[in-house]
């Protein structure tokens, strides 16, 4: 629900700054109703989101040391 958040606001941002980017190639692909260019800009912003949710899933365990004793089998 979030991702059409991410793209407007993108949109909104590079509309506003007059930076290239992709809300505006997705916009120009919507306006051209050019679907092949609008699903591999979705499958790039859906990798990246993914990407990032790994990394802080990472990250979280090597801070967190609640979630390694949880990991061992430990009692809580």
């Amino acid at each position: 629900m979030q991702l059409g958040v991410l793209v407007a606001g993108a949109l909104v941002t590079e509309i506003v700054f007059g930076y290239p980017g992709l809300g505006r190639l997705i916009l120009q692909a919507i306006q051209n109703q050019d679907f092949f260019l609008l699903q591999g800009a979705f499958l790039f912003i859906v990798i990246g989101v993914l990407l990032a949710n790994f990394v802080i899933d990472i990250v979280y365990v090597l801070v967190d040391p609640r979630t390694r004793t949880g990991m061992q089998g430990g009692a809580a």
